[in-house]
């Protein structure tokens, strides 16, 4: 946990999550606060002074987030599944990075701890893969509703918004930049069976299975017609990699789920929302990350992470290299893999385009996606026949 100076209604910024200006409240949707001060009072004794107070924080995109923060300023995160439909007036929100592994992530806290857990066990506090320290699990339904995990909180910031990447020098940009790939290539490069997690996910035909989720996805959501997206899908199954490498993925690594602290240099404190992953082929997590990429001075991605357009931001051939050169993996097929990412966006955003349609709920921001769809399946198509 970390200490702060957050007293009753004080506003918090400025660290991993937080978004300024946000307050920190005694009653919010999906806690049962004063139940889960008591029992996190005898699971964790001496850990927090009541009153907690909460604080739900963007990101996830599934599962929902909060900060805690006790009577002394103490702050730890709790992660929970996502509130039923109407449940606190929740909109409900389609995610944005649907999980990778069919049958779990979504809602599976077990699962997501569980990774969180052995990576953390496997090496320890600011190891090669950061992940927060785990302090429990709660699968009893009785506490909040749903089951739960806490963890500690990590210190730094996570760069969602251009704003905070624009502060940062060349040199500070290149650092974090460099640590992105630098720790994806070391997740990539742990040894499976090391970690417990062998047997963790089915990894038969995973490539295959990949493009039959999201071949169901569009179809499920098809409203009209996209301009090549039946030659992109065709091209993808005509062309899956033999893709026998077995990895533990993250499944929705992206600079967003990045905990940073900014110094000299910048460096990469935590990796976030481990609730979509598995074991598979590790150029599906590199394809993602380089589908939401865009170096400096590049133009403009429409679901990028804007702040990598920021100056220093290596480019997306740069990243790539630089992985290559981590792992050693061959990177030849690599188009195939940002194509089928392209894809799986491009299906995420048209079942948003779907819902819009039909008068059904979506996240706020996220009611004209389905105006990004052509572009990113043009993107997809031509990335099918880029050669690394």
């Amino acid at each position: 946990m970390t200490g702060g100076t957050a007293d009753n209604g004080a506003t918090v910024g400025g660290e991993a999550g937080a978004p300024v200006g946000s307050t920190w409240r005694s009653a919010v949707s999906g806690l049962d606060l004063p139940r889960l001060t008591r029992y996190l009072g005898v699971r964790l004794p001496g850990s927090l002074k009541p009153p907690l107070r909460a604080l739900p924080l963007p990101g996830g995109r599934s599962n929902l987030t909060y900060e805690l923060c006790d009577a002394d300023g103490r702050v730890c995160v709790l992660r929970r599944p996502p509130l039923p439909f109407g449940a606190g007036n929740q909109v409900p929100i389609p995610a944005t990075l649907a999980p990778m592994a069919p049958g779990a992530g979504r809602g599976d806290i077990r699962h997501e701890y569980q990774v969180i857990r052995a990576l953390f066990q496997t090496h320890g506090r600011g190891g090669r893969v950061p992940v927060a320290e785990p302090l429990l699990l709660c699968q009893d339904t009785s506490v909040i509703g749903a089951p739960f995990f806490v963890t500690a909180k990590v210190p730094g910031i996570v760069l969602r918004r251009e704003r905070q990447a624009v502060v940062l020098t060349p040199t500070q940009s290149r650092s974090v930049a460099h640590g992105v790939i630098d720790t994806l290539a070391a997740l990539h490069l742990l040894d499976v069976r090391a970690t417990g997690l062998a047997d963790f996910a089915r990894t038969d035909q995973f490539l295959i299975r990949q493009v039959d989720r999201w071949d169901r996805l569009h179809a499920a959501s098809a409203s009209r017609e996209v301009p090549k997206l039946a030659r992109l899908a065709a091209g993808l199954r005509a062309g899956v990699p033999d893709g026998d490498r077995v990895v533990i993925l993250h499944g929705d690594y992206r600079l967003e789920n990045l905990v940073v602290t900014v110094g000299a240099p910048a460096r990469i404190a935590a990796v976030l929302d481990w609730e979509a992953a598995t074991l598979g082929d590790p150029l599906v997590d590199l394809g993602l990350l380089l589908t939401f990429w865009e170096g400096a001075g590049a133009a403009v991605k429409p679901i990028a992470s804007a702040h990598t357009a920021a100056r220093g931001f290596p480019s997306v051939r740069q990243m790539a290299e630089r992985y290559a050169a981590k792992t050693g993996f061959d990177l030849s097929r690599l188009g195939w893999y940002i194509a089928l990412n392209h894809y799986r966006v491009a299906g995420l955003l048209e079942a948003l385009h779907y819902r819009t349609l039909h008068g059904l709920p979506v996240a706020a921001g996220l009611e004209d996606a389905g105006l990004w769809v052509a572009e990113l399946v043009e993107a997809g198509y031509a990335a099918l026949r880029d050669d690394f």
